[in-house]
């Protein structure tokens, strides 16, 4: 085979190269084979490191599998010297050059080409041979032009990879940056809702306060009227006992209309009176619900805990569902009522958004070791499995637009697990959902497996 002809059949094998792989893999092939070489391995310069990427002989076993590839520093070994010098180079005899880097083969002559596009150095074709001075000029000619035919391929190859790796990096960083701006406008969209829901609360505390005057009088006013009712009544059984009531009026007195009115009154009172003392607990309830929070703990009642917030809640109970309380003897704990209020009050306005009409809703507390213990049951749809995982994540909601932020149960779980030491779990299937809230006694030792929820 002519040089012509060698160089022709190693240009026509480049072309058909449909990468940079292939292309270095073809190089070194071809290169062995063609110049019958014992060894052929292709080096590229990345940044100051020459890095051995395809191989002909013993550093390729099998197929395009590359043996303990090695990297050498620019200026470092033969092969370091020609990327630094770009001059190509023939060592005759290896043993004599201190530059000579053993590796898997350790020829007894080497030739090292550079292969340089723009006057850089790109990379290298490096040969040995297991007999001594094997490569002449000759060979030193015909692979540098090798090389030459080579350089533009490869450095058009390294351009296309690099221009894929950066593209592929700006659709990561463009996924990202969705993601990011999705996140944001829902961050964004809950501050606002929270924000709202703040100016609300403020709004609510403002109106019961100003509910409390006119009940406070009103319940006032209704007390001296029931005294009054009760001289009054004193009054008409005096006038029925005198004996010198005319028959006429006493007839009157003793009518059945008459009569009526005398007992419905004692009772309007008393309806009128358990109602006035139902909306000042429910407002007393709520500003304690909304106050300031109070970052001290004190001794706490979980049964009057869930009282109160059943309590401020009692309108859509009696409206939309069923409630079924069963409330152990269990001791006060140590907590922040004010918290562990919201907590509560969270979780079962989310069982009555969860339930249907007439849907029935369970509270049960009991003591199990060291804990107090709270399950708040909902026969309503479930929660998916797939959810389950992230109920407690941050902004994370089920519910439509508008009608959660997300925020609820993350805030339930930082108050318990984080500042009461306790622990919230949640279990759900196709026929309901419980939440299990687990609070510490003072001076236990929080035990996280104590209990579990069943699956």
């Amino acid at each position: 085979m002519t040089e012509l002809n060698k160089v022709g059949q190693f240009a026509t094998a480049m072309l058909n190269a449909a990468t940079l792989d292939d292309l270095l893999w073809s190089i070194a092939e071809n290169i062995g084979k063609t110049l019958d070489f014992d060894d052929c391995v292709i080096y590229l310069k990345v940044n100051e490191t020459l890095i051995q990427k395809a191989a002909y002989g013993i550093k390729n076993p099998h197929d395009r599998e590359l043996l303990n590839p090695i990297f050498i520093k620019v200026g470092q070994g033969i092969v370091g010297a020609v990327a630094q010098s770009k001059v190509a180079e023939v060592i005759p005899n290896t043993a004599l050059d201190s530059r000579y880097i053993n590796d898997e083969f350790s020829g007894k002559s080497e030739i090292t080409v550079p292969i340089i596009f723009e006057n850089n150095t790109i990379g290298i074709i490096d040969s040995e041979s297991a007999n001594l001075d094997n490569y002449d000029s000759h060979d030193v000619e015909l692979l540098q032009i090798i090389a030459n035919i080579a350089a533009p391929r490869i450095a058009s190859a390294l351009y296309r990879s690099t221009l894929q790796k950066t593209q592929l990096q700006l659709e990561k960083t463009n996924s990202k940056l969705e993601t990011s701006l999705y996140e944001l406008k829902k961050n964004q969209e809950a501050l606002i809702h929270s924000e709202k829901m703040a100016s609300i609360g403020l709004l609510a505390a403002g109106v019961a306060h100003e509910i409390n005057n006119p009940l406070s009088f009103s319940i006032s006013n209704l007390s001296a009227f029931k005294d009054y009712y009760d001289h009054i009544k004193e009054m008409h059984q005096k006038l029925i006992s005198h004996a010198d009531m005319p028959s006429e009026l006493k007839n009157q007195l003793l009518s059945p209309d008459y009569s009526h009115t005398i007992t419905d009154t004692a009772n309007i009172v008393e309806e009128t009176n358990e109602g006035l003392f139902r909306i000042k607990n429910i407002v007393s309830d709520l500003c304690g619900y909304i106050r300031k929070e109070d970052r001290n703990f004190s001794n706490f009642d979980i049964n009057d805990g869930i009282k109160t917030a059943i309590n401020v809640l009692k309108g859509e109970i009696d409206n939309d569902c069923h409630l079924e309380l069963n409330l152990g003897n269990i001791p006060s704990i140590q907590g922040n009522k004010s918290k562990i209020h919201q907590v509560l009050v969270n979780i079962i306005l989310n069982a009555l958004q969860a339930t249907a009409k007439n849907g029935l809703i369970k509270v049960k507390t009991y003591r199990n070791n060291n804990h107090a213990c709270i399950d708040i049951t909902d026969n309503g749809s479930g929660i998916e499995n797939k959810h389950l995982q992230n109920i407690f994540t941050p902004f994370f909601t089920t519910k439509p637009v508008n009608k959660g932020t997300g925020l609820g149960l993350f805030i339930c779980h930082r108050i318990i697990t984080e500042e009461h030491t306790g622990r919230i779990q949640v279990s759900s299937n196709d026929s309901e959902t419980t939440f299990r809230i687990m609070l510490p006694f003072l001076n236990a030792n929080y035990e996280a497996n104590s209990l579990s929820l069943p699956h």
